[in-house]
C-alpha cells in the first residue's frame, strides 16, 4: 500500500511537469520613462493634458504637465538616495509638483507644516522659497511660481532641492531638469 501511495504521488507530480505547463515567452521590451535626445515637438518635454470630471465642468480643465518622467532621488530615515519621479501639474490658477517615492508612491501630506525649496539653474542665482502640500503635491504660492516658470523659459540645465520640515519623518528630495525648453508656449496654450 506504502509503494501504491508513493507511486501516485510520483505520478501526479509527474503530470503536473507534463505538457501543459506554460512555454517561456519571450521578454517584451517596454518603453520606459526617459529622455529622448532630440524632442520633435515645439512644446519640448511638456503636454497639455486634461483633469477628469465626474461633474462635465470644463472650467479650467487643462493643465500642464512633463511629457516624460524626471527623475531624480530622496533621503529619508528609513532610505538613502532612493528612487523619485517628479511631476509637475501647472494649470491657469496652480503650480504644483507631485513628488512620487520609488516611481509610484504619491508623498501625502504628514505633519510637515512645508518644504523649503530651492532652484538653481546655471544662468542665475539659487531661488528659494517654501512651499505646502495640502494633499498629494506641492502647492507653490504665484509670486514663487513666476519664478520657476522664468527659469523653465529660459532653459538649461535646472536643479531642485526640497527638504521638509516634518518632525517625525524629515526628507530630503533632488531632481533636475536638462531642458526644460517650450515651457513659455505650453503655458501659453492653456489660455487657448
Amino acid at each position: 500500500m506504502k509503494k501504491f501511495v508513493v507511486l501516485l504521488i510520483f505520478s501526479v507530480m509527474m503530470m503536473a511537469c507534463g505538457s501543459k505547463q506554460q512555454k517561456p515567452v519571450q521578454p517584451v521590451q517596454t518603453k520606459s520613462d526617459s529622455l529622448k535626445t532630440t524632442l520633435p515637438n515645439e512644446l519640448g518635454m511638456w503636454k497639455i493634458s486634461s483633469y477628469a470630471s465626474n461633474l462635465g465642468n470644463s472650467k479650467n480643465s487643462s493643465y500642464l504637465t512633463n511629457s516624460y518622467a524626471i527623475w531624480g532621488t530622496f533621503t529619508n530615515k528609513a532610505n538613502d538616495k532612493a528612487e523619485l519621479k517628479v511631476k509637475f501639474v501647472v494649470d491657469k490658477e496652480t503650480f504644483c509638483i507631485k513628488l512620487l517615492e520609488f516611481g509610484t508612491n504619491a508623498v501625502k501630506k504628514g505633519d510637515e507644516n512645508q518644504y523649503k525649496i530651492s532652484i538653481k539653474s546655471k544662468n542665475s542665482e539659487p531661488i528659494e522659497f517654501t512651499a505646502k502640500n495640502v494633499s498629494d503635491r506641492l502647492f507653490i504660492k504665484s509670486a514663487d511660481s513666476q519664478k520657476i516658470m522664468d527659469c523653465f523659459t529660459k532653459g538649461g540645465q535646472i536643479s531642485f532641492y526640497l527638504v521638509t520640515d516634518s518632525k517625525t519623518n524629515p526628507s530630503i528630495y533632488s531632481f533636475t531638469l536638462d531642458n526644460p525648453n517650450g515651457f513659455g508656449l505650453a503655458f501659453k496654450k492653456l489660455y487657448e
